[in-house]
């Protein structure tokens, strides 16, 4: 990863007007964020976050109300900034008569890609997402994960340098999100640029380097997963068996989980005042401590807390 930008938004807000009313819904509040090349973002949020209305407005399918957006330093709105980019929908919708070989060769031709390269690579892509041996059958056909593949095979039939894809692992089985997963990965390994929007917070963990959260059309938190994830939640305390009744009776008034084995006793501590007075029993002698380990906040923790603050 280096410091060119990629993806660059400057104070974008869109507003629409809905209903009879024309009542004004602010679906992006003020937005800033630079993506630089060669790094996996995730931009996470709820379903009606602004995630999709963000990606329209960065491919140019929507003007935004204010701000700017731009990428590889190219404004949006510019044919020319999508040359280099490969997109994938969150709900792809192809002609149905299609083949996947006859969708990747129209995709192709619109990039203007020669015939020989354009057929040879058609067919790398349809093995390389899952589909071979589905090559000359039509679209109408498939399931909504083999669309999803389809869809991701035409989103990088150009060989981009910035693919962005909008909820891309929805739809698609266990099997599925580890193929993406593994597909993405290799594309960063090629120095490529991915940015996706998902709400599923695991896989996000698993491949982003950094990921931005929105939370009702603003962005709360941008940073990668050490940055966000340093915050204890806890610790987790192993002990020798304890034989001292007063000390048990004592631990299970605070604010403790206890869980015991013949072996062992772990204790999941909740607050730093719990865990001062754990380890000066230990450093009185009355417990033998085995470990202690920091239990971090997961993604998913650091995610609902941004959402909470918005009700609060």
């Amino acid at each position: 990863m280096d410091n060119q930008v990629v993806i660059q938004i400057d104070d974008l807000t869109k507003i629409y007007r809905v209903g009879v009313l024309r009542r004004s819904v602010e679906a992006v509040k003020g937005l800033d964020l630079n993506v630089f090349a060669g790094e996996v973002f995730a931009f996470l949020g709820q379903n009606g976050a602004g995630k999709t209305t963000t990606i329209k407005l960065l491919l140019g399918h929507a003007r935004p109300t204010s701000g700017c957006t731009s990428l590889f330093g190219i404004d949006s709105r510019k044919p020319q900034s999508r040359y280099k980019v490969g997109y994938l929908p969150d709900l792809p919708h192809f002609y149905n008569f299609l083949s996947s070989l006859e969708l990747l060769d129209y995709a192709g031709r619109l990039f203007g890609i020669n015939k020989s390269y354009r057929i040879d690579r058609s067919r790398k892509l349809i093995k390389q997402v899952g589909l071979e041996g589905r090559e000359n059958d039509p679209l109408r056909g498939f399931s909504r994960g083999m669309l999803q593949r389809i869809g991701l095979a035409q989103a990088l039939i150009n060989d981009p340098e910035l693919l962005i894809i909008d909820e891309p692992l929805v739809g698609l089985d266990p099997a599925g999100r580890a193929e993406l997963r593994h597909i993405i990965l290799n594309l960063k390994e090629r120095g490529k640029t991915i940015f996706f929007s998902s709400h599923i917070l695991d896989d996000a963990q698993r491949i982003a380097d950094r990921v931005g959260i929105i939370n009702k059309g603003k962005l709360d938190s941008v940073g990668t997963l050490n940055e966000l994830l340093t915050t204890k939640s806890g610790w987790d305390i192993r002990l020798a068996p304890i034989a001292n009744r007063d000390i048990l009776r004592q631990i299970a008034n605070l604010e403790t989980t206890i869980f015991h084995d013949s072996n062992s006793c772990s204790i999941k501590v909740e607050n730093e005042r719990d865990f001062k007075t754990i380890l000066g029993w230990a450093s009185q002698g009355l417990i033998h401590l085995k470990s202690i380990e920091d239990r971090r906040l997961s993604l998913e923790d650091v995610f609902l807390q941004e959402l909470s603050k918005s009700t609060e």
